[in-house]
Formats: structure tokens, C-alpha cells, sequence
């Protein structure tokens, strides 16, 4: 990825709250998230298969973000970024607040790839790396707001690397940040969208 444009749009992503568009209700979520986030079957990195929706989202707090195991740029510094945000928030993780990263070369990285890059990097428990179909992960991708109008943009998979998102689902609360913010400032999003811990 080219580092000033990461840095340009990490930095306007930085500027505003995160909200997903849905064509005829801009703006605001629908009631029943699984008619958009979709039950498309996903694979853990410990082999599991889950519904996205109902076994990963629903009625968590999300740290969510893309990356693939063979990036050897931008995906190993945001994962190391985000376990010590997953330190600082401590025993949190696992009961409030799940982590999830999803491959963006789902036929590469299979779950015995993942749990290889999960151990590699000092991931701690609560953190799910997902993998799939690639259209379920192409699906995922673009309901979860990473994508570019540009389709020559939004088809090179180190444009989706950058941002990573934080949400409340029950209150349907989301916002984004850089993926390479300071640890200490992710953890503040992460708090925005949890009114109790502020």
C-alpha cells in the first residue's frame, strides 16, 4: 500500500463516526441485524464453524478488522498494534469485547494458517480469525463498510487494511479509527461505543 495514501485516508477515516449505509434507511441500522450482516458460515482459526450474525456479532462489543497472513506490510504492524490494545483492555476481552480479523485471502488462509499467525503474533484469547468463501467474505467485506467507490481501489486488498472498526451491536454504536493509532487512543473508541466504561 502506498504509505501516504494510507496516511490521507487514515486520517479522514479518523475524523468522523463510522456508519454503515442501507440503501433506503441511510444512516441507520436495521432492526434485525441479520437481515444485513447476513449468517454467512465462517471458519475459526481453531477450526469452528459459526453463523456470522448470530454466532459472532450479535450482542457484542467488535473490534473488527481485515488482514491476510501473507501481507507482509501494513497487516503484521496492526495486528501487533491491536494485541496491546487487547492488553490494555485485559480481562474484558473474551467476556465485553470480542476481536475479530477477517482474511481477505480466505483460500490461503485456512484455520491451521490462522492459529499459526494468531500464535505468531501473541494473540490472546477472545480474538477470532475468520475465513470463508470468498464471495460469504466479499459479502462481509462490503457490509461491514470496507470497500472504496473505486472498483480498481476497492479490488486490491491492501486498500481494506487500514481502518478498523468498533462497535456496539445491540445499541447498533459504531465508529472507525487507523488502524495504526496509538493503542492507548483505539482503546478510547473502544469505550465511545460503550457508554458505561466513559
Amino acid at each position: 500500500m502506498n504509505r501516504r495514501r494510507f496516511f490521507i485516508g487514515a486520517g479522514a477515516a479518523a475524523l468522523a463516526p463510522f456508519a454503515l449505509a442501507i440503501p433506503g434507511n441511510a444512516g441507520e441500522l436495521p432492526q434485525d441485524g441479520v437481515d444485513w450482516f447476513t449468517n454467512v458460515p465462517v471458519q475459526t482459526q481453531d477450526g469452528r464453524t459459526l453463523r456470522f450474525y448470530d454466532d459472532v456479532m450479535k450482542g457484542k462489543i467488535l473490534v473488527i478488522n481485515f488482514f491476510f497472513t501473507d501481507c507482509d506490510n501494513l497487516c503484521p504492524i496492526a495486528t501487533d498494534n491491536l494485541v496491546r490494545v487487547q492488553e490494555l483492555l485485559g480481562d474484558r476481552v473474551g467476556k465485553d469485547i470480542r476481536f475479530v480479523s477477517i482474511s481477505l485471502q480466505p483460500e490461503h488462509d485456512t484455520p491451521e494458517v490462522m492459529a499459526e499467525y494468531a500464535k505468531k503474533h501473541g494473540v490472546g484469547p477472545g480474538w477470532l480469525f475468520l475465513t470463508g468463501k470468498r464471495d460469504d467474505i466479499e459479502l462481509l467485506r462490503h457490509r461491514l463498510g470496507f470497500w472504496d467507490i473505486s472498483p480498481e481501489v476497492d479490488a486490491d486488498p491492501e486498500q481494506h487494511l487500514g481502518t478498523v472498526r468498533f462497535a456496539n451491536e445491540p445499541m447498533h454504536r459504531w465508529t472507525m479509527m487507523p488502524s495504526l493509532t496509538s493503542p492507548a487512543a483505539l482503546v478510547r473508541s473502544v469505550y465511545r461505543v460503550i457508554p458505561q466504561f466513559v
